[in-house]
């Protein structure tokens, strides 16, 4: 009877800890489950707003071009008065509800900078001064990237220009860029 009774309990012992190890086994597949579906969530939504920000990229740029041959104009702030190159970036912006400095020096420390190989419609290119290279006097959407040319939007100053216009970065303008910043992905 003893015998009998230790074989019981041995088996009861058994079918429990087998009922714990299935247990164990169910919460660690419902668990890496969830964590398949979280991660894969994370993922699309990673890759949705990714895509919002390349439309928005793309609806700065487009709202940009509407702009092209408005006159240059120091101080100009509006497509009526004409614009500066920080006046006109602040204007497209404005539109959609992103705030960014009205004078260039301010982009000293506004933005996210990033290298040249990481640009992309929509991001700003600071340049210097014609006759200090250390000092922000100019600035510029970019608009395209096509070939390996950097396209830009921006107001130019220039004798030949002054108005809305875009120009590569390549000559001047790259001897004179300071850097870039992203404003859309702080």
């Amino acid at each position: 009877m003893v015998k009998m009774e230790k074989l019981v309990c041995a088996q009861n012992m058994m079918r429990f800890m087998l009922r714990c190890m299935a247990m164990m086994l169910l919460s660690l597949a419902l668990y890496s489950c969830a964590g398949s579906r979280k991660h894969a969530a994370t993922k699309e939504m990673g890759k949705s707003h990714h895509a919002q920000e390349q439309a928005m990229r793309k609806a700065i740029v487009r709202h940009a071009e509407q702009f092209i041959g408005v006159p240059y104009k120091y101080g100009g702030n509006s497509p009526k008065e004409g614009f500066d190159c920080s006046g006109y970036v602040k204007y497209v912006f404005a539109d959609f509800n992103i705030q960014v400095p009205r004078v260039t020096r301010e982009y000293a420390h506004f933005g996210k900078r990033i290298r040249l190989s990481e640009v992309q419609q929509g991001d700003l290119i600071l340049f210097s001064l014609y006759d200090d290279k250390n000092t922000i006097g100019h600035i510029g959407i970019v608009s395209r990237i096509e070939g390996g040319k950097i396209m830009f939007l921006h107001a130019a100053s220039g004798k030949n220009s002054r108005k809305v216009m875009e120009s590569e970065l390549a000559g001047i303008h790259l001897s004179r860029m300071l850097f870039i910043v992203n404003v859309l992905d702080k």
